[in-house]
């Protein structure tokens, strides 16, 4: 007997991405799916990681991808509606801010008291998601535990107070996942940007990279 595992995409998705390879004069060797590429990042950077269930919650710009890892293995994935899009816009809204200076509060660059609001608001649909995430794989019996740990990665991990406010809603430890903490780079890779700013932005193109073509 072998395990298989059957992953659907729609024609026109996968078309788009080719094409673009296509027209940038590259080849693809393979095509991966963001919720796999970013656990084989994970696994490769916390390997002590890998016990009971953990939420992998990838933020970014237009859905927030949730994977529930159960002893280090996928078993459940989903796409939830909300990224850092809609913290940007609630507060060109609401506050009138223009996308650029929204953008800025949303990065920590500007500092607004007002953003607390908001993250509680929008980290509030990412929490439930995750819970629903992690309840459904409870009720198949896969799980008799709730969740030990989550990461976040994506541009949203780095909106001040969400990993917080995450982490008060799930009644679990949340934190932001380094995918090059034991990866060997040039010394002068990040010399125009923070590492610990930019880490969570490569947890999809690392976990590609790690990829094989059989």
């Amino acid at each position: 007997q072998m395990n298989v595992l059957l992953v659907a995409a729609k024609r026109e998705l996968v078309e788009g991405r080719m094409g673009l390879l296509t027209e940038a004069g590259l080849h693809a060797a393979i095509v991966d799916v963001d919720a796999f590429a970013i656990h084989n990042a994970f696994e490769l950077n916390y390997p002590d990681a890998m016990q009971g269930v953990v939420g992998l919650v990838n933020i970014g710009h237009e859905v927030t991808n949730v994977n529930i890892l159960e002893e280090g293995v996928p078993v459940l994935t989903r796409d939830l509606s909300v990224g850092t899009r809609r913290f940007r816009e609630d507060l060109q809204r609401e506050k009138g801010l223009a996308a650029d200076d929204a953008e800025k509060v949303i990065q920590g660059v500007t500092q607004s008291a007002d953003l607390a609001s908001y993250v509680e608001a929008r980290g509030e649909e990412i929490a439930v998601g995750v819970e629903r995430a992690a309840a459904f794989l409870a009720t198949a019996s896969r799980s008799a535990g709730g969740l030990a740990r989550v990461f976040t990665t994506g541009g949203g991990s780095r909106i001040p107070g969400l990993n917080e406010a995450l982490a008060s809603r799930l009644k679990a430890p949340v934190e932001p996942a380094n995918p090059i903490q034991r990866l060997a780079y040039k010394d002068t890779a990040f010399d125009a940007v923070s590492v610990d700013e930019v880490a969570p932005l490569l947890m999809l193109s690392v976990g590609l990279a790690l990829r094989r073509a059989a």
